[in-house]
Order: structure tokens, then sequence, then C-alpha cells
């Protein structure tokens, strides 16, 4: 498949006939914000099925299950169902399942994670044995029967649950982090992400950190294995250059750049194929 070097320069019209086979969409900002839809975004979705080309809902938040996604991107009117969604803590379930194997008797392996239920569900969904990390059992016996961390965005975590984590990262040198976000926009300002929670645990354990999400390649290289695609037939849609854009050219994939969400300035060396407004834009073009 060719494709034009100059920067944003491909046109609308050639988005649909570049022989996609999928597309990886990312959500907030592409798709709605907040809880309000973008203008359009049902529409693309409905074209991309149209035209053959598979949507794949590629989201960095661990904490909601695909179910739930797929139902609250239905209320906004887009057409989801849970098998089309590719989470991060899908990706993370995915490579500690990779990484451990099954104890004697055939027991799941034990993994200490903090997170939301979609962190717990994915991690249970590849076999595993999730253990969500909880102060009052710092000195549990299982801790040190743990053979995983994971780290999800977790707002009501304390000291102690992060205490827990760190010690079966110290013990088994590494852990799984969904995402690298270091901080999550809110109204008022910012809260803490992800990336700050593992931070934490990173520093206090010393353990090698394995990110699974946006902008790391292995996200995408997730979403590849379990739809049967080739990178040539694949392109990302995202309205953040350092996380949607970023993963799509480390993953060597098409990309389009949407202005609905997050500004941000396009790395001349790398910029996206499409350059456009919004989702509504390629429509128009169809």
């Amino acid at each position: 498949m060719s494709r034009a070097s100059s920067p944003g320069g491909m046109s609308p019209e050639q988005f649909w006939h570049s022989g996609f086979r999928g597309a990886l969409l990312d959500l907030d900002g592409t798709l709605f914000r907040g809880r309000a839809v973008i203008e359009g975004a049902p529409e693309f979705v409905r074209a991309l099925r149209a035209s053959g080309i598979q949507p794949i809902f590629f989201t960095n938040n661990s904490s909601r299950t695909p179910a739930q996604v797929a139902t609250f991107l239905r209320d906004l009117g887009i057409d989801a169902q849970a098998e089309e969604v590719a989470t991060s803590a899908q990706a993370a379930a995915f490579l500690i399942r990779r990484r451990t194997s099954a104890k004697p008797h055939g027991e799941p392996p034990i993994v200490a994670f903090v997170g939301g239920p979609g962190l717990e569900e994915a991690l249970r969904d590849e076999g595993l044995e999730p253990r969500k990390a909880r102060a009052d059992e710092l000195r549990a016996a299982w801790v040190n029967r743990a053979s995983a961390v994971a780290v999800g965005l977790a707002p009501d975590a304390c000291y102690g649950d992060l205490a827990l984590v760190a010690r079966v990262a110290y013990r088994i040198g590494w852990m799984v982090l969904t995402n690298p976000d270091r901080r999550l926009p809110v109204e008022d300002g910012f809260m803490p992400g992800n990336g700050a929670l593992g931070a934490f645990v990173q520093t206090a354990s010393s353990a090698d950190v394995f990110v699974t999400g946006k902008p790391d390649p292995s996200f995408v290289d997730y979403a590849l294995q379990r739809f049967h695609l080739r990178r040539d037939e694949v392109v990302i849609v995202g309205d953040n250059v350092e996380t949607d854009v970023a993963a799509g050219r480390a993953a060597g994939l098409a990309t389009v750049w949407v202005k609905s969400g997050l500004d941000g300035e396009v790395d001349p060396a790398h910029t996206p194929e499409w350059t456009v407004d919004s989702v509504a834009a390629l429509l128009s073009h169809r």
C-alpha cells in the first residue's frame, strides 16, 4: 500500500481507498468528549463497516470492562460490541499470561493489582487469579505467592495498597503498567494519572516496567494479533499526538490525527498521513 509522504497531506478520499481492513479508534476526544458524542462519530463508524473496515475501539482506559465501554458507546449512538473493544488492561493481562505459568496442581498464577473492574476481568479472562491489593492484607500469605503485578488507575488506592504491590514487584523484579499517563485532565486542572501510581511502585521496588498502553507499540501488536490483521492494512485514528499518533508511528501504521480533542504539536519528522478537524471531515469526502 503506497502512501504520500507530505506532512498530513493525504486527501480524505484516499483514506477510503487505501485498502484498510481495520481501524484502531481512540475514544475520548475522537468519538466523544466527556459524555457528549462528537458530531459525525456514529456515521463514521457506520461508514467504516460499510467499507469493510473493522472498527476496533482502542482505549488506554483500563478501568472499564469491554462490555461497559460498548454500552457507553451505544448510549451515544455509536454501534459497538464488547468483542470489538481492545483495552490496555486486556493487553496487560495478555502480557502477564505470557510471562507466567501455572503453579503446581494447575493453580493459576496470582496477580497482585490495583485498578478497576476492567483490569480484574481482563486478568481473570486470561486464566490468571487477580487479587486486589488491600492494605489490611499486606502480610497475607498470598502476597508471597503472587507471580505478577499489574498497576491500573485506582483513584481509591491508599499507601498500604501500593506498598503491597511494591513488595511483590520488588520480589519478582518486574511489573506491568496499563498506561503511562502522568496526569488526567479535569475541569479545574488535573488529577494524578496511572503513570504517577506506577512511578510510586517502581521507585519503591526498582522493578522493570512493562507498559501496555499507548504510546507503547506493544498495545498495537496485541490488537493486530487478536484481530488477525497486518500492519499495512490498519490505520489508527486519535486526537492525542503523544499517545495515538506516536503509537501508530512506532508500530508502522498509517495515522490520522483529529483535532477534536487534545491540543498538541506534531513532530515534523513523524507527521500523520491525515490531519483533520474531526472524523466528520473524513466522512464528507467518502
